[in-house]
């Protein structure tokens, strides 16, 4: 297995090497113009992706929790959307990902996190409430727990903090309710819950970073070239003007500026090397039969 040191995010590279076929027609040159359908996943982490970018005539924008767009995409509904890595991989053979997009962090991610009230490993027997928005954190919480030789029961539940822990010993919350709850810190019941950091229970377990999710669209419906490149130029703005970003999104969440800036430039957006690493080496580990080369990249 390899192993990665914590540095930080280097350009991305057009020579970049990607898996899978070339596929006609993955340049997205149409005959004709059709709408295609962008799936934006309404969280803070994702924000610097589609910066400043705006619908225009050949594009429709639907905005969701990751669960709902992986729905959207599987069936049909959306044409692209940055969608969960477990739901990436379980599907890999019905999908293909743009070469050089993620969410990853090496370490730390903030906003995947175990709220418990005994320390984790003491967790076996317990009922671990997890929330219904997210798909690839439960999958690695079940990793985390099952190397450590640790049984818990999963117990799906809306991302409420105060309700899951009122009946369960443990509860998993991603995203912006999870980010908040971390910063704020506060008592539940009258008294603090433990927190563990699943991104950094993953660096520590692996020496990788953790992909939680990649652009990806059906094998049969290409993105075209025109929707690439606006995605690429949305993250070059929002990478470019990340204060800018950082302050918008803490005004939404009731956070400071700057603890909005420092979540957001922990993250990897260019689905590097790394990367894909430890999006593959989740994948033998959580799916019987994985095989990397069954990943397939748009070469675009």
């Amino acid at each position: 297995m390899k192993s990665y040191a914590k540095s930080g995010r280097s350009d991305h590279s057009a020579a970049i090497s990607v898996a899978g076929d070339q596929g006609s027609g993955g340049a997205g040159a149409d005959a004709v113009q059709k709408i295609e359908r962008l799936g934006i996943v309404s969280y803070s982490n994702v924000a610097p992706l589609h910066w400043q970018l705006e619908p225009w005539p050949e594009a429709e924008f639907v905005s969701g929790v990751p669960t709902e767009l992986n729905a959207k995409l599987l069936d049909g509904t959306i044409d692209l959307t940055l969608i969960s890595s477990i739901e990436f991989l379980r599907h890999r053979h019905l999908l293909k990902a743009l070469p050089d997009f993620s969410i990853a962090t090496l370490g730390p991610v903030y906003s995947v996190m175990l709220f418990h009230w005994r320390p984790w490993r003491e967790l076996g027997g317990s009922q671990i409430a997890v929330t219904t928005h997210s798909a690839t954190g439960t999958e690695l919480l079940r990793i985390l727990l099952e190397t450590s030789g640790i049984e818990a029961g999963f117990v799906p539940m809306p991302p409420r903090l105060d309700d899951m822990l009122a009946s369960c010993e443990a509860a998993l919350l991603i995203g912006d309710t999870a980010l908040v709850e971390a910063v704020m810190g506060r008592e539940i019941g009258g008294r603090k819950p433990l927190v563990t950091d699943l991104g950094e229970a993953w660096f520590n377990l692996t020496k990788l970073p953790f992909t939680f999710a990649v652009w990806a669209s059906r094998r049969d419906t290409p993105p075209s070239e025109r929707l690439v490149a606006k995605l690429r130029s949305a993250r070059e703005e929002g990478l470019g003007h990340l204060a800018d970003v950082a302050h918008k999104e803490s005004a939404k969440l009731g956070l400071s500026p700057a603890v909005l800036q420092r979540y957001l430039g922990n993250f990897r957006y260019y689905l590097e090397p790394p990367d894909r690493d430890g999006l593959t080496t989740y994948g033998r580990m959580c799916l019987p039969g994985f095989a990397p080369e069954e990943v397939g990249f748009w070469q675009m």
